[in-house]
């Protein structure tokens, strides 16, 4: 299917559906705490009811925004899609010249994710690592599925649909494989503490005593009194 041939608001649908909640369900980075310990959060429940607030949110900021800080956002968007999402890149620059409002809904979306696996990069590389690549087969999978729904009968988009959704069945086996063997790991070290703490117990409490508590004073003896006589 020749996408400059698509209309223009089935381009814009193509187009926000492979963006629109990528992040919140496959890439989890909700909570600073949890991400800097490499334990991760997946939102899923909520993404689809938080999406009109959030979405409202993301264009009450956008008003408030310079006209430079805009034309900043877009091309971070624009060299994000480049860089991880060509074909995403190519889908948007034809909407920017059809349909400016769905274009700004798209670009302020892949800005979110940018922003969002920026941040987790600066925090945790190897998380970041392994979650961008799962949201580039997911991006691909989704966009691949919504212009499958615009040509039913197109049995070689069907075909790469049914590759990419392999794709990131098996990342996402391997990610869970990985916080698994995390996971154990830390409880291997917990138990560890655990023991030691224990055996440790009575020789703790005893340090902490002489640390917190004041040291035992001799009580002071009055002087013996002495007379002149014999």
């Amino acid at each position: 299917m020749m996408l400059v041939s698509t209309p223009v608001r089935s381009l814009g649908f193509v187009a926000l559906t492979a963006l629109a909640g990528l992040f919140a369900s496959e890439v989890a980075t909700a909570q600073d705490a949890k991400v800097q310990k490499g334990r991760t959060v997946p939102v899923t429940s909520n993404a689809n009811t938080d999406r009109p607030r959030q979405l409202a949110q993301s264009i009450d900021a956008e008003n408030k925004l310079s006209r430079q800080e805009r034309e900043q956002r877009e091309e971070q968007a624009l060299a994000f899609a480049k860089e991880h999402h060509p074909a995403l890149e190519k889908l948007l620059k034809q909407l920017r010249g059809m349909d400016q409002k769905e274009y700004g809904r798209a670009i302020r979306e892949l800005y979110r994710v940018s922003e969002r696996l920026s941040s987790l990069k600066d925090r945790n590389p190897r998380l970041y690592e392994s979650q961008l690549k799962l949201w580039k087969v997911n991006s691909n999978a989704t966009l691949l599925a919504a212009r499958l729904q615009l040509n039913p009968g197109n049995d070689d988009l069907r075909n790469q649909l049914r590759e990419a959704l392999t794709e990131k069945r098996e990342l996402q086996v391997k990610f869970m494989k990985e916080e698994l063997e995390r996971a154990q790991l830390r409880v291997e070290r917990l138990e560890r503490n655990l023991e030691r703490f224990d055996e440790e117990s009575q020789v703790a409490i005893e340090r902490q005593m002489r640390q917190l508590a004041a040291p035992d004073r001799p009580s002071k003896k009055n002087p013996e009194k002495t007379t002149d006589g014999k």
